[in-house]
């Protein structure tokens, strides 16, 4: 089940940040009433991106949400050497994650 609040994070990191694909990572909620607590994303950006840990604090400080969230970026020459070795948290992304983004299909 993806949360509403989720989604529509997605969408707005989606409308500002312009990345190729955003994944759910995970996502926190309290065991007795279902309610959310918090959640992470995973964004792949495209490797023209300046600098990835600009981009990340730009979108932590444009948008908005009432949970508390987390992100992590790759870029995705990075993205696609990663997410192929089972070693990586990339992998683990990959293979568990759920798809909230891909560009051209939203």
């Amino acid at each position: 089940m993806v949360y509403p609040e989720i989604q529509a994070t997605a969408e707005k990191i989606a409308e500002l940040g312009k990345p190729q694909m955003i994944y759910l990572i995970s996502h926190k909620t309290n065991h007795v009433t279902g309610q959310l607590i918090s959640f992470k994303l995973a964004l792949i950006v495209s490797d023209d991106t300046p600098s990835v840990s600009e981009l990340e604090c730009y979108l932590y400080a444009a948008v908005d949400c009432d949970y508390p969230y987390d992100l992590v970026l790759y870029k995705q020459s990075e993205w696609d050497v990663l997410s192929q070795d089972p070693r990586t948290f990339a992998w683990s992304i990959r293979e568990t994650g759920g798809v909230l983004y891909e560009q051209g299909l939203s």
